[in-house]
């Protein structure tokens, strides 16, 4: 816990299995704020992040990024993330689900 909030960061511990107890605070300077409105799609949302400050944990930061929520099943979520600049290998891999709403999963997004 020291560590953990000697680094800025926020503890918070949880019995929830596999949940992280060391995390970045919301006012962070690393990370990514959402630049804009929310799109709703077809398939579930879109929206464009951009990196908050020039600091970075790992280098090599793309800004702006695209997150991209796709609601499959009731019970499967997808998200991607992609440079809307420039064109990446993605494994191509296609999941289709009936596509099903927000309202309509068994689970919840907030962003």
């Amino acid at each position: 816990q020291e560590a953990c909030e000697a680094r800025g960061c926020t503890w918070c511990s949880t019995d929830v299995p596999n949940a992280p107890w060391c995390f970045f605070p919301e006012d962070s300077p690393y990370g990514y704020s959402r630049a804009g409105n929310i799109e709703k799609t077809d398939k579930g949302w879109r929206v464009t992040l951009n990196k908050r400050q020039s600091l970075s944990l790992f280098g090599n930061d793309i800004s702006p990024i695209v997150l991209e929520v796709e609601f499959q099943t009731k019970d499967r979520l997808r998200f991607r993330l992609y440079d809307p600049n420039k064109q990446r290998f993605e494994v191509p891999l296609k999941i289709e689900g009936p596509g099903v709403t927000a309202e309509e999963a068994n689970y919840e997004v907030e962003l």
